[in-house]
């Protein structure tokens, strides 16, 4: 499994990075547009819709309100920080949500119109936010790419030190491999990050740099939320992956799981903690 996730990334991840840098942010728009539609794909999936129909229609809808919210922030800068501020508060809702409900089937997603609605909430903004990052970055695609690599490495740290020292279950209820120590270690390595990336790339000032990497840290957490969110969906739907499109990292869905959350949390507290 470790091996098949490592091929698969070694191959995707170069393809992305080459995108990001030489596709023009329209045409980028509609890549991550295509990423967001066979995610939507998988989400009609386990929140049980079985038609091919009915599943493209749901899809369809996805992209066609995330095009609106695309155009709504894009022109209209007095949209912008209702527009992630409602999707913070979403995901915040969704925290709670995992923290007060025990039973994975009660809650959020337990109705059908739940996880209808889930869907938007949690693939929409994911959008918007990556091609907003892209359209008012001057030195683009630096801080999508650090938001991208962000995650990544937090993933990564988060799993190699729950294996190694992880003890104190997160939310076995939820997502059993989780743990609190691997979550340490997800944020240990997101300040790590951010720091190097904050003296060589951004040359922050002290003060600066401490917000850039509270930022991160803030960013992670969102990720973690993300993350647990989609395995509780999964959970609902009785299943371990939401697909086999990439071998060893299973859906589409499972490997944006994370961004989803992060990615809004991202661009809202940039606009607060870096404005000045």
């Amino acid at each position: 499994m470790l091996k098949q996730r490592i091929l698969t990334a070694a191959v995707l991840v170069p393809l992305l990075v080459a995108a990001l840098f030489y596709l023009p942010p329209a045409w980028i728009a509609v890549l991550f547009g295509f990423i967001i539609g066979m995610a939507a794909w998988e989400w009609a999936g386990l929140s049980g819709l079985q038609r091919p129909l009915t599943k493209a229609t749901y899809v369809l809808l996805i992209l066609l309100v995330g095009a609106v919210g695309l155009y709504g922030v894009l022109s209209q800068v007095s949209l912008i920080v209702s527009f992630f501020a409602a999707a913070a508060l979403w995901w915040l809702w969704a925290l709670i949500e995992l923290i007060s409900r025990r039973d994975a089937r009660k809650g959020m997603f337990a109705t059908f119109a739940g996880r209808m609605v889930g869907g938007f909430l949690v693939l929409v903004p994911l959008w918007v936010a990556s091609v907003y990052l892209m359209a008012v970055d001057a030195e683009r695609p630096r801080t999508l790419l650090f938001l991208f690599v962000l995650v990544w490495m937090a993933d990564t740290a988060a799993y190699f030190t729950g294996s190694l020292l992880g003890k104190t279950k997160l939310a076995p209820h939820i997502s059993p491999g989780k743990t609190v120590e691997g979550v340490a270690g997800g944020v240990m390595g997101a300040v790590l990050l951010a720091w190097l990336c904050g003296t060589m790339l951004w040359k922050f000032d002290s003060e600066q740099l401490a917000r850039w990497i509270g930022l991160a840290v803030i960013t992670v957490l969102f990720s973690v939320v993300g993350d647990l969110t989609e395995s509780k969906l999964k959970r609902v739907a009785g299943v371990k992956d939401s697909g086999s499109l990439l071998p060893g990292h299973g859906g589409m869905l499972d490997r944006i799981d994370a961004l989803s959350a992060a990615a809004p949390a991202f661009v809202l507290g940039g606009m607060i903690l870096l404005k000045s």
